[in-house]
């Protein structure tokens, strides 16, 4: 699937808007399908980042099939400033 190349700080803008708009956690797969790009290595870091910066929030998850993974909300203090 070929990828559109955008700056950085407007792919870090989609991540977020993808979550809020989502109102819920999701995980790197969901916010790859939502942002219409591949979960590679530099939208992992992407995400990474925002949890760095204190944006996100990742939580480990055990889904259905028994496999754990990341998914990621906004931080509270995001979402109060939002409101």
């Amino acid at each position: 699937m070929p990828q559109d190349h955008r700056p950085k700080d407007q792919s870090r803008q989609m991540i977020v808007d993808a979550i809020l708009a989502a109102g819920e956690p999701l995980t790197r797969t969901e916010i790859a399908r939502v942002l219409r790009r591949t979960k590679t290595p530099h939208l992992i870091a992407l995400i990474d980042k925002l949890v760095e910066e204190g944006y996100l929030i990742r939580s480990i998850v055990t889904f259905k099939n028994g496999v754990q993974g990341y998914q990621y909300d906004l931080a509270e203090q995001l979402k109060q400033s939002l409101d």
